[in-house]
């Protein structure tokens, strides 16, 4: 009875490694699913093996051995570069998910080594400031040990590098042009956005709410364009037929949106978890307006198939928590 329970396993390893049409048994390797996957994000041959540190004919051997082994066409060579076929699109995919496991079963043997754990995030501002660091702190609080990195940025750069296996999970939004399939989404809350001036602005001395009409007269710090707070501003000016607020200086940089805040009568857009903690320090202050600002919700995103380490899934639990019970 013991000997047939210590054999179940093996026979399912055995049926994984070694059933018919196997890859790895007809000779694909590791280094062939690290050039598929850099042939994919470069477009060139040439750009692939610099990426790898090896050299042209070598990349071109390792393309030929890999179709050798699937027998089927995986690019298309052309003046401008390759274009991966159907079974080369597919191949790299599935390559880059393997590399990505590969590399978290190291991270997570790392963890269980040396403790602590790591955990890699990437959030929008309001978000990182308003979720991703209180949970990191509870956590730290019980495991001092656990390192973090969080990466602050837009949604379409942030799930970028998700994809690529750079983040644990993204707290952001799914770009429109990307299928969300590709991912887990669990929708969060929509951004309030606060319009900020600085403390003395001649506005703030009506104390009053100001109409959106007077503001437009104003400079305005804004996001670069196709920004989706800047989109959001903009769709409101439309919406009540003025014109478009102007912005000389277009940054997503919070530092430098501060900086020409202090020195200017403009005004900048934030979202409300950024203003309740920039407002204490009494340098700048909300402007009130006849009017509510909000972006469409954010969400916690993990790749699709992609299973969080256990410290990333408690980061993971305690920001899901955070968001069911705000005051616990």
């Amino acid at each position: 009875m013991t000997e047939t329970a210590k054999t179940l396993p093996l026979s399912s390893a055995k049926s994984l490694l070694f059933r018919s049409g196997n890859l790895f048994q007809r000779g694909l390797k590791l280094s062939h699913l690290r050039m598929i996957v850099a042939m994919e994000e470069t477009g060139q041959i040439s750009q692939a093996a610099a990426m790898l540190q090896t050299s042209q004919p070598a990349a071109s051997r390792l393309l030929s051995e890999m179709e050798t082994i699937l027998e089927a066409r995986l690019c298309v060579r052309g003046s401008r570069g390759i274009e991966m076929t159907n079974a080369g699109r597919a191949l790299a995919r599935r390559a880059r998910s393997m590399l990505i496991e590969i590399r978290e079963a190291e991270r997570e043997i790392e963890d269980i080594k040396h403790g602590g754990g790591t955990v890699f995030i990437g959030a929008v501002t309001a978000a990182a400031v308003d979720l991703v660091v209180p949970a990191i702190r509870t956590v730290q609080s019980i495991n001092a040990l656990l390192e973090a990195h969080v990466s602050v940025g837009p949604s379409h750069l942030l799930i970028k590098d998700l994809l690529a296996g750079d983040h644990d999970f993204v707290i952001g939004r799914v770009p429109e042009d990307m299928d969300p399939r590709q991912f887990n989404i669990r929708e969060i809350r929509s951004e309030k956005i606060r319009l900020m001036v600085r403390a003395g602005h001649p506005l703030l001395a009506e104390n009053k709410p100001v109409s959106l009409a007077r503001l437009a007269k104003f400079e305005w710090l804004l996001p670069p364009p196709g920004n989706l707070m800047r989109r959001t501003i903009e769709d409101v000016f439309i919406s009540r037929h003025l014109p478009l607020p102007h912005s000389s200086l277009n940054s997503a940089s919070l530092l430098v949106t501060l900086a020409t805040l202090s020195g200017t009568d403009a005004i900048a857009p934030m979202a409300e978890e950024v203003t309740s903690l920039l407002s204490i320090g009494g340098m700048i202050a909300e402007l009130p307006f006849d009017g509510t600002i909000e972006i469409k919700p954010y969400s916690l995103i993990t790749a699709r198939g992609h299973r969080l380490s256990p410290s990333a899934q408690l980061v993971s639990d305690h920001i899901l928590a955070r968001i069911e019970k705000p005051d616990a």
